[in-house]
């Protein structure tokens, strides 16, 4: 444990992230040593996306009953050979020592979703003409103050993938076909160029907009990296911040609202369950805990959100159960979309404007990123991510929050853990872990 925290004080820039990236440990096993295999195994089930039932985002009364509905196939980027990089034509510029993150810009965003291009930045290139699987050609490149290499690329900043190496201390940063590879020795990041996911230490993350390779160069939105990567590896720098002594617990559904029919029960009785087990939990660690509903009622979405805005020192966790075809299986966790960004489910309209649930989105990423993380290292579940969307209690949330979805009901495998009492007891000690975790994780560094 010695050697331990002595290689996390050799590695000030990233913070505490480590501790819950890994649940209950410093951080998750090198699951990375069977990287390949696993690969396989998500591709195989990312191939045939599953229907995913629809949530409300922007309504006040739920239905009575879900309709079926049907998500989208995510087309991946189809392999390519790689092409011969070109050498540049001039020499790099001196690398400067980067003294901090790049500034946020989000809320400079203009309502057709661009970014103002900031005063500091000196433009050296020429607008991108073309974009193939993720890459790029031309483009306007710069150095910020701290020493940030910037690329301009549709209306929109990016980070390359060398500054990142540089900022967060991985030791190498490579491309191995249309993979960008980031490793240190207790952390390792890897994008898939053309794709908006991110692997973490294994663990699943769904960025606002795919990574860009430009002259041999990976390209990370700015965004991206201001909103997800940064706080997921440095909690402890959120500014935002603040210490909680009260976990509002949110059972989805209620009342004539049953939520999806599983195959062993209904949704809204199992998210009951599995709330009361956490608050169980949660009290035995201190905390205090408010529930939405302790009892089978209907609760409006603007109700819940009521609810937890008047509890201050608080986080807000809604519980959800999936539904899906009877193949659909694991776990997903949502925090809310950051203005500039679609959402899964909202409308492009809205995604320059910027709402109450936005005020916190450095802590709902980490938040999000502890609970997830803790429960697919602990269960060893099919990840299927930590994703953004615009759900409705979370937009109008004023304190840090996530929606949790705890598996499919519809999955004869699921379902059977879901109804099982031992599994939920087990879950709600592993979430309770997780809130554990991320209160620790966003002290700062002493």
């Amino acid at each position: 444990m010695k050697n331990r925290r002595l290689l996390l004080s050799r590695l000030p820039a990233l913070g505490l992230a480590l501790a819950w990236l890994a649940g209950a440990s410093l951080v998750i096993p090198h699951a990375f040593a069977k990287e390949d295999t696993k690969e396989e195994e998500a591709k195989k089930t990312e191939d045939k996306p599953a229907p995913k039932k629809k949530k409300k985002v922007a309504e006040e009364e739920p239905a009575k009953k879900k309709p079926a509905a049907t998500e989208p196939a995510k087309e991946k980027p189809k392999a390519e050979p790689t092409p011969e990089k070109p050498k540049p034509k001039a020499d790099p510029a001196p690398e400067k020592k980067l003294d901090e993150a790049p500034k946020d810009v989000s809320g400079s965003a203009k309502a057709n979703g661009k970014m103002e291009p900031s005063s500091e930045f000196e433009e050296t290139g020429a607008e991108v003409k073309r974009k193939d699987n993720g890459k790029v050609t031309g483009g306007t490149s710069s150095k910020d103050m701290a020493g940030w290499e910037l690329v301009h690329y549709d209306g929109r900043d990016y980070v390359t993938g060398g500054s990142l190496q540089r900022f967060y201390r991985f030791e190498t940063h490579t491309v191995d076909g249309s993979s960008a590879w980031f490793r240190s020795s207790v952390l390792i990041m890897k994008a898939n160029i053309g794709s908006q996911d991110l692997l973490i230490n294994n663990i699943k993350f769904v960025l606002s907009y795919p990574v860009l390779e430009m002259d041999g160069k990976v390209l990370f939105s700015r965004l991206d990296l201001c909103k997800l990567i940064d706080p997921v590896l440095r909690p402890s720098y959120i500014g935002t911040a603040e210490d909680f002594s009260t976990v509002i617990i949110d059972p989805g559904h209620g009342g004539h609202d049953s939520g999806a029919k599983g195959v062993y029960g209904y949704e809204k009785d199992f998210t009951l369950k599995l709330a009361f087990q956490l608050k169980a939990d949660l009290e035995k660690r201190g905390l205090k805990v408010v529930m939405t509903r302790s009892t089978d009622e209907f609760i409006t979405l603007g109700g819940r959100v009521e609810i937890a805005n008047k509890v201050p020192h608080s986080i807000y966790v809604s519980l959800h159960f999936n539904s899906a075809g009877s193949s659909a299986t694991g776990i997903e966790t949502y925090a809310f979309s950051p203005q500039g960004a679609s959402s899964e489910y909202g409308a492009s309209s809205v995604d320059s404007v910027s709402f109450q649930g936005n005020h916190r989105d450095s802590e709902n990423i980490a938040l999000a990123t502890a609970i997830h993380a803790s429960v697919i290292s602990h269960f060893k579940l099919v990840d299927r991510g930590v994703k953004r969307a615009r759900w409705y209690v979370l937009k109008g949330l004023q304190r840090p929050g996530i929606l949790f979805e705890g598996g499919f009901v519809t999955s004869p495998t699921d379902c059977r853990l879901i109804a099982a009492d031992n599994f939920r007891v087990e879950l709600a000690h592993t979430i309770g872990d997780a809130i554990s975790n991320y209160k620790r994780a966003l002290k700062p560094q002493r």
